[in-house]
């Protein structure tokens, strides 16, 4: 969809870009001055903006940073071997255009449970936020004693 073009969609709606419907909210602009010439020839319509469908099941690569990485190979049963090859592979992948993409690729084939690390990552990120927000109340001044 252009910029200035207004679609019909049904018998009140119109569909515009979110760019236009932004600009259709100031005075004086081109787009309101295209919006106010639609109504007046179809009144009673209302302006929607296209929304994008988003893929639930999507694979995000969140929180796999070298660190998180390396904290979930700790884990592995043969933590110490994977993490050699791991460093090797970080080496390795500095000749790369993309040096972080070659890690990546490496640990997804090396760790192909997708949701196993998902998982870990997500208690991961708890963990670390719990750990910020617990204060040790033992050892805070009461108000009696102040």
């Amino acid at each position: 969809m252009k910029k200035n073009t207004i679609k019909i969609m049904d018998d009140n709606q119109a569909q515009v870009s979110k760019a236009f419907a932004k600009n259709a909210k100031i005075y004086g602009t081109d787009e309101y001055k295209l919006w106010r010439e639609f109504l007046a020839e179809n009144p009673g319509y209302t302006m929607t903006t296209k929304t994008i469908k988003k893929n639930p099941d999507k694979r995000t690569n969140k929180n796999l940073k070298y660190e998180n990485m390396r904290q979930f190979i700790k884990e592995q049963d043969n933590a110490e071997e994977l993490l050699r090859e791991f460093e090797k592979e970080i080496r390795m992948s500095k000749i790369q255009s993309s040096p972080y993409n070659a890690v990546l690729a490496w640990f997804l084939q090396k760790f192909g449970n997708y949701d196993s690390y998902k998982e870990f990552f997500k208690n991961l990120d708890e963990q670390k936020n719990s750990e910020t927000t617990n204060v040790n109340i033992e050892n805070m001044p009461s108000a009696a004693n102040m």
